[in-house]
């Protein structure tokens, strides 16, 4: 049930006499409204807008393997998957229709906006996007290659990372404004750019500003390619070229998590903070201006965020079991 007291606009209908229309108004800009998961301890991870307009999310706590939907009214529905403990991670909405995920037990999900899923054999997937290609790139957590594969589940190429050691995990990866793809690492301060069609890479090394791992990057609106800068409590802007620009979050030790481009030509971004504490989501203007927005729920754990309908943004609360919305 939808957690708002919605206001109304009364009208009076010429001719009618005393007869009205209640017409509910939208939340106020800044609003967040929360929704419940009805699995407990689902452990909701990863977000994003499907084709369907519906938000769909990954339940990756330990006996849940879920994924699940939710409508812009909030009413939610979870699909089991077959796999046990499967850990769902990161989930995309692809060209052919179809909602992708990738889970810890080396597979590709397909899953479609009837609830079906299918399965596909992924080497170590951590993350996994859509490039400009047309085709899911899914970087290798240990494997120190990042895979392409097609919307049928094949895998077409598989190139190696070069990151600098070339040891380092591979964590989250995004379609960049240049038409190529970038990725960082889960550590070793490492920022990759992969030119989409070849494999080729340009590495770019961010200590000692950056701090151990970023854990979020997308697509900015301004051409540029954006980040967390979690152990910093930064935001990272990174041109094509690799010119780094940091910006500082107001609330000291926000650890951001996840970063995703807003309707609004803003970014907006996940602050869950030491041991939860800050609890917020974030906004960002493309120059840097950054505004906070307190989540109602305490210690509620944000973690990943996406664009909805309707001028929304959502993100799930991985410690409070309930998926988040701010209108916008």
């Amino acid at each position: 049930m939808r957690k708002l007291a919605a206001a109304a606009i009364v009208l009076a209908l010429t001719g009618c006499g005393s007869s009205s229309v209640i017409i509910p108004t939208r939340p106020a800009s800044g609003t967040i409204v929360e929704y419940l998961l009805p699995t407990a301890n689902a452990g909701p991870f990863a977000i994003t807008q499907g084709p369907d307009g519906n938000m769909w999310f990954t339940e990756s706590n330990t006996g849940t393997n879920k994924i699940g939907k939710i409508t812009p009214a909030g009413v939610i529905t979870e699909f089991q998957l077959s796999t046990n403990n499967a850990f769902p991670g990161n989930i995309v909405s692809a060209p052919d229709g179809n909602l992708w995920y990738v889970d810890e037990a080396s597979h590709l999900g397909r899953v479609t906006t009837a609830g079906t899923i299918t399965l596909f054999p992924a080497t170590d997937p951590s993350s996994i996007a859509v490039g400009p290609d047309n085709n899911l790139w899914v970087p290798e957590f240990n494997g120190m290659k990042v895979d392409v594969y097609s919307t049928a589940g094949a895998l077409l190429h598989s190139y190696a990372s070069n990151t600098n050691p070339t040891n380092l995990q591979l964590e989250l990866i995004t379609a960049g404004p240049d038409g190529n793809m970038w990725f960082d690492t889960f550590s070793g301060d490492n920022v990759v750019k992969m030119i989409t069609g070849t494999g080729a890479t340009t590495t770019f090394v961010y200590s000692p500003t950056i701090q151990n791992a970023m854990r979020g990057i997308t697509n900015g609106p301004d051409g540029n390619v954006w980040a967390c800068a979690a152990d910093s409590s930064l935001i990272a802007r990174i041109t094509p070229a690799g010119t780094l620009t940091t910006f500082a979050i107001p609330s000291a030790n926000a650890q951001p998590y996840g970063i995703a481009n807003g309707p609004d030509g803003n970014l907006y971004f996940t602050e869950p903070g030491v041991n939860r504490t800050t609890n917020k989501i974030g906004r960002i203007t493309p120059t840097g201006t950054i505004t906070e927005f307190p989540i109602p729920t305490a210690l509620s754990g944000p973690i990943l965020i996406a664009a909805g309908p309707n001028n929304t943004i959502w993100f799930t609360e991985g410690s409070s079991n309930k998926i988040g919305e701010l209108y916008l």
